[in-house]
Order: C-alpha cells, then structure tokens, then sequence
C-alpha cells in the first residue's frame, strides 16, 4: 500500500458564522499526482492554507507522516517537508532568478546568514540552485530579473523555489493562472519530471490542465468533499458534469 504522506481528520475553519471549509476527510499519497477543483468559494485556497499553516483550523486535525502538525506555524512546516506556491508569486521580482532559488535553498540548509558573502563562498549552494533551474530548463534564464520574464516562466521559478526547499509535499496554487493556453504544459512538463517521492497537490481552474495532470481529483464544494475519483470517474459523473464540468467531456 502506498504511505500517506499527508492526511486531515474532520478538518474543518470557519470566520465567523461562515463555515469556509467544513468536516474534510482527505489524504495526499507519496507520489501523488492530485487535482483539487471545484466552483470559486468553494473552500481550496482555505484548505491549502490550513495545510500549509497559514492558518489554524477551527476544528480537526492535519497530518503529516502520521506526526500530528495542526499546532505547527508555517515556516516550522516548510522545514518538515511541505512547500507551496501561491495564486499570485511571491517572488522577489528585482533579483535574478538565480538569486531567487539560491536564497530558499540557503535557507533549507541553514546558510542563511552567509546571504551577504560573495556568492561563490557557498559554491554547493549555487551548484544546487543550478540543478534546479537546468531541470525546470531555467538555467538560460539564471542571470535575469524575474521582473524580465514572461509571466509563465515566473510561475517554474516559484517551483524552483518551492523546489529548493526539498518538499515530500508540494502544494501548487493555480500555477498555471496567467499562462496562456499554449504554454501549460511547460508546467505540466516541468511538474512531470519531479521525483515520484514527491507528493502534489495542485488547484486549478482549468480542466484541460487538471485532466493532463492528475492521476486523481477531490471536487470540493461549499468547504466540503463532495467526490473524488480518478479522472475517468470524475469525468463521467453525471452530477459533476452538471455542476462543475458543463458539457465538455475529457474521458
């Protein structure tokens, strides 16, 4: 059986008399390739920061390799082993991009405060960072501004970032939200090469995306589960189709 790698128990959050995410049960396997959809307020962003720390639940539990982290801040949990992305990139947009991941993979491994030494007296992270951007295919890009390049490819930085940090759970926010069309599948392809050690959860809006990407999809409406499925199974429910997917098929 594959190890659950990240698990809520009756998770739920509310602000005020709003019950934004209500009573989930969900579990993110290593290796995991896992789509969470569903309608705007239903609840996704709320759930991935509750993941994530950025917030505390009202109610329930967040699991991590059977550790229970619910208590646990962000920044604590980055350094268990969960890394996000977010809707809109928190990159520093006047460094270069491999400013950028040098300065997260600094910080996995505690080089931090050797940040304002010249850049080569930490040559492993450097060489490290490079890794990283020559298997998102940045590596043409190391020396430019991130405020220099396409929106796109700002978005494989963020996961170069995330990736810098050496997650067992990657959580990727609407990635591909500004890129066009066309140019998707340069995250798709990018997320595709990452380690099957690796577990993703990705939120996205677009379902020609979700259907190339996953190899299983939770629909959340109203703060709750309300289906999960492989993707064929997702893609035939007639309730699904009606509610969320509308009348294009992806079977």
């Amino acid at each position: 059986m594959t190890a659950c790698l990240l698990e809520t128990n009756a998770l739920g959050r509310s602000f005020g008399a709003l019950a934004a995410v209500s009573g989930v049960e969900f579990r993110l396997d290593a290796g995991a390739r896992h789509a969470l959809i569903g309608p705007n307020g239903a609840g996704k962003t709320t759930f991935i920061n509750l993941l994530s720390g950025v917030l505390q639940p009202t109610l329930g539990r967040v699991v991590l390799k059977g550790r229970d982290i619910t208590g646990i801040p962000e920044a604590r949990r980055v350094k268990l082993g969960i890394a996000r992305t977010f809707q809109i990139n928190r990159l520093f947009r006047g460094l270069t991009v491999l400013e950028n991941v040098y300065i997260a993979v600094s910080e996995r491994v505690g080089a931090a405060a050797d940040m304002f030494r010249p850049a080569g007296a930490r040559g492993d992270v450097i060489r490290e960072a490079m890794h990283l951007l020559a298997m998102l295919k940045l590596e043409d890009d190391a020396g430019r501004r991130v405020s220099e390049l396409p929106y796109g490819r700002q978005r494989l930085v963020e996961i170069a970032v995330a990736l810098g940090l050496k997650p067992e759970v990657l959580l990727l926010d609407e990635p591909a939200a500004g890129v066009p069309s066309a140019e998707s599948h340069i995250i798709l392809d990018a997320v595709g090469r990452l380690s099957k050690d690796i577990g993703v959860l990705i939120i996205e809006h677009d379902m020609d995306v979700v259907f190339r990407f996953a190899e299983r999809i939770t629909v959340m409406v109203g703060g709750r589960i309300f289906a999960e499925g492989t993707p064929k199974e997702i893609a035939a429910d007639p309730e699904i189709r009606a509610v969320y997917l509308g009348q294009h098929s992806h079977v």
